[in-house]
């Protein structure tokens, strides 16, 4: 199936912060309450539908027990979500991006939370599940130079990117991850402007993670009245236009690399459109240019 190995289809000189790879904020919530739920597909399913960078938060309860966080919801055991990357990684050879870290603090008016977890549990759930000596990717030098011809050639299928290389096999190579509670509180319609224009100043030698979703915060146009789902519904008719503006224009399309959104297993079509992008930044392989866009709809 083609969203099983999308990648095969890109040159080996293909830079892996220039490709067009789709992502999933918030990986892991498939199951919580519709407050914090981001994805309604396991994280394999995530992968079937084209997803290869994972945005995965964790936090430890009172024991100590690491699970997937949204904030102050508690999402799958962490050995769970582990489990499913370790099959997604025996499975299939396409290459990883796997964001992992703990949940940030937050900050409510006088109320601040935060969140904690072992980096010696996390590391040795990496070792226990992802097969870190054989897959994962850390010694790649200046990642902006990276090819994936470099990580097919030395048989890498994943990177964990972690800005305190807490964990280990972790990398703390450049991830640039904007985001702004005035624009993305924004309605649907100045959204999609706006989110582009945020992308337009602003520049990475890294990994740069575009992020399409909204998020309810007060004081927004939005404000706290609608759900990721309720958002996620406004801001579909919308998605096409986004990548539409970045296409039109050469200094976006050139910079544009994860594009992340929620409920990346409703259907096909973020994926398809952000895909579509590959297709003209021109990383194709020309004999398979054609099946390509063919099973992206293009």
């Amino acid at each position: 199936m083609f969203y099983e190995n999308w990648m095969s289809y890109i040159k080996d000189d293909a830079k892996v912060t220039k490709i067009a790879i789709p992502g999933a904020h918030n990986a892991g919530t498939m199951g919580m309450s519709k407050l914090a739920r981001c994805q309604n597909g396991t994280l394999f399913e995530q992968y079937q539908y084209g997803v290869r960078k994972f945005g995965i938060r964790l936090k430890a309860d009172r024991k100590g027990r690491l699970f997937i966080a949204h904030g102050v919801s508690k999402g799958m055991p962490a050995e769970l979500a582990f489990e499913s990357l370790g099959r997604i990684i025996e499975e299939f050879d396409d290459f990883i991006i796997l964001d992992i870290r703990t949940y940030s603090n937050q900050k409510f008016g006088p109320i601040n939370l935060s969140y904690k977890s072992d980096p010696d549990a996390v590391s040795k759930l990496i070792r226990d599940y992802l097969s870190p000596e054989k897959y994962a990717l850390t010694g790649y030098g200046d990642v902006s130079s990276l090819t994936l011809g470099d990580i097919r050639r030395q048989g890498k299928k994943y990177i964990i990117i972690n800005s305190k290389k807490e964990y280990e096999y972790s990398c703390d190579c450049p991830l640039l991850e904007p985001w702004d509670p005035k624009i993305f509180g924004l309605k649907p319609e100045k959204f999609a402007v706006e989110c582009v224009n945020y992308l337009r100043n602003l520049n990475t030698d890294g990994f740069f993670w575009l992020q399409t979703q909204q998020t309810p915060n007060p004081g927004t146009e939005n404000g706290i009245t609608k759900w990721p789902d309720d958002l996620d519904e406004l801001d579909r008719p919308y998605f096409p236009q986004i990548i539409a503006e970045i296409a039109a224009d050469p200094v976006l399309l050139e910079k544009v690399n994860i594009v992340a959104g929620d409920f990346m297993t409703r259907d096909y079509m973020k994926a398809n459109e952000i895909l579509s992008l590959n297709l003209l930044k021109g990383i194709v392989k020309d004999e398979m240019r054609a099946e390509y866009a063919a099973a992206i709809g293009k």
